[in-house]
């Protein structure tokens, strides 16, 4: 139907072409009679019922020459041109120039302006003197184009609507489609979501089971103890990474400003990662060089987005799990860059990955932990900070993340 429609439009344009074109040769032919005809006025004004009238000399698209090589004066010229224009309904805004015959030199003109739009070196404005000097005219339509379109009434008409219809159509078409990659996008965080909460309440179950059924003494009631509580937790963050995105997209106000140093929320959340990274036997350089560092924001929130992008850059990281955090100072701000050596970004996935529910990885959605909401998350907590975050990607070489925060 897009093709159809756009097939319409091309020919529509064809048409429009085609009838603009006629209208205006239509105008020319009718602006040339009526110009012929203010020539033949001012030769009978002055006398002269002898004299050929020249052709007349067509310049540009609006501009025209006429040669009379008699005498008038500025007065009888504007009344036979505006006297001719009205009995044809040639309604259009003009000015013109009055020239010598033998030299071509501008005598006067409804608008001094005339002098540069008609390319001449000199408007002399000359008054004339004793002898009768025979003068040409030049003409220039200001309007033409808007004119002819105005003329054309139904073609204007018709090549709108179908231009408005189409663009419909093309929003319809897009939000379709928009549409439908989310509502797979949302099938897929929601399949992911059910693997993601079985695992922890399977484990719930069994151990709540083993405690119900068997007598054990006080070490195994305490380690089954441990795994219920462990996973109870476990369950709380999965549920309350969910419920932030969702509060975020009420608008909730959230946020408790106040007073607090970035390079200590920095270094609170990487010594969180310590044990995973020691288990992965990775490594975090950190590099704050920033001189300034102290702002106004949410410590919970920003602590979430530092800890989200460092948390992907260990899940994204194959073998050598190498992290670098710096700090610097740019325009007013506090610059944060999270630079990994993982797996990187595909280059046609790099648009996508601040959407919703959107994971990089290929293949089985369950071989890495998520939900597709932290970058989602992470963008949203730092523009509500007046902040900017983008990033930089090499597939197979690794990702950095830029978190820019005025101070």
């Amino acid at each position: 139907m897009l093709l159809t429609l756009a097939a319409l439009f091309v020919t529509q344009a064809y048409w429009f072409n085609k009838s603009f074109k006629l209208e205006e040769r239509q105008f020319d032919e009718k602006l040339n009679v009526a110009l012929r005809n203010v020539a033949d006025k001012l030769l009978k004004l002055d006398n002269d019922s002898l004299s050929r009238i020249a052709p007349i000399a067509k310049l540009s698209s609006n501009e025209f020459y006429v040669r009379t090589e008699c005498y008038f004066s500025i007065k009888t010229l504007d009344s036979c041109i505006r006297k001719e224009f009205t009995g044809r309904a040639i309604d259009v805004n003009f000015d013109y120039l009055i020239l010598r015959s033998d030299s071509n030199e501008i005598l006067s003109g409804n608008t001094l302006a005339l002098s540069s739009a008609f390319n001449t070196s000199e408007a002399a404005c000359l008054e004339r003197t004793d002898g009768k000097n025979n003068v040409d005219f030049k003409i220039r339509i200001n309007n033409k184009t808007t004119h002819l379109l105005a003329s054309m009434g139904i073609w204007m008409y018709s090549s709108m609507t179908l231009l408005v219809l189409l663009a419909v159509f093309t929003f319809i078409v897009v939000s379709i489609i928009k549409g439908k990659k989310l509502a797979l996008l949302k099938k897929d965080f929601v399949n992911n979501m059910t693997h993601e909460l079985k695992t922890p309440i399977a484990n719930i179950s069994v151990a709540s089971d083993a405690l119900r059924h068997k007598e054990m003494d006080s070490s195994k009631q305490k380690q089954y103890a441990d795994i219920i509580y462990k996973e109870n937790e476990k369950l709380h963050g999965l549920v309350d990474q969910v419920l932030e995105i969702s509060a975020m997209e009420k608008e909730d106000d959230t946020f408790s400003f106040e007073d607090l140093s970035i390079h200590d929320i920095i270094q609170e959340v990487i010594h969180s990662f310590k044990p995973v990274i020691r288990e992965r036997q990775g490594k975090v350089q950190m590099h704050l060089n920033a001189k300034a560092f102290k702002l106004k924001g949410d410590r919970m929130h920003l602590s979430n987005v530092i800890s989200n992008v460092i948390d992907n850059a260990i899940k994204y990281s194959n073998e050598i799990l190498g992290i670098t955090v710096e700090t610097a100072n740019k325009k007013n701000g506090v610059v944060v860059e999270i630079t990994d050596k993982g797996i990187g970004i595909e280059k046609e996935n790099q648009h996508r990955i601040f959407d919703k529910f959107f994971r990089a990885e290929s293949g089985d959605l369950h071989n890495t932990k998520g939900f597709g909401l932290g970058l989602s998350y992470a963008k949203s907590i730092v523009e509500k900070h007046k902040g900017t975050m983008t990033f930089k990607s090499v597939k197979n070489e690794g990702s950095t993340f830029s978190i820019f925060l005025p101070l």
